[in-house]
């Protein structure tokens, strides 16, 4: 199967080496995505929330690149720092998609890059 790279113009380009994003044949697999400024590269600050927020904007942008958007989105993965930031995650998950929700697994982890509370990641379907 022929993998396509996909790369959001507008994000910081990853530190490692790794694609933003990887089509395979009709599913879309983006590498998670924290709450990092694609203007400063400095995470955002004001909490969960704000960390939420970037994650998932940056998480569009990936799908913008992809020709999607969170309509698409079949399955996520979020890791949290401390679980007891799931409800305020949550909120604004609930704000992000719409029914038929996707697939979702949320788990604590002990740590993230850049000292991130929140990292997220999909996997998305052209239809």
């Amino acid at each position: 199967m022929t993998r396509k790279i996909v790369t959001a113009p507008d994000l910081t380009p990853p530190v490692g080496p790794f694609a933003q994003g990887v089509w395979a044949g009709d599913l879309l697999y983006a590498s998670g995505q924290v709450g990092q400024d694609p203007v400063t590269g400095a995470m955002v600050t004001g909490g969960i929330e704000a960390e939420t927020r970037q994650a998932f904007e940056n998480l569009r942008r990936v799908l913008a690149a992809a020709g999607l958007g969170f309509e698409h989105v079949i399955k996520t993965h979020v890791f949290l720092v401390d679980i007891s930031d799931f409800a305020a995650m949550n909120a604004i998950y609930g704000g992000i998609f719409a029914a038929p929700f996707p697939a979702r697994t949320t788990v604590e982890v002990a740590k993230l890059a850049l000292g991130a509370r929140v990292e997220i990641d999909f996997v998305a379907r052209r239809t």
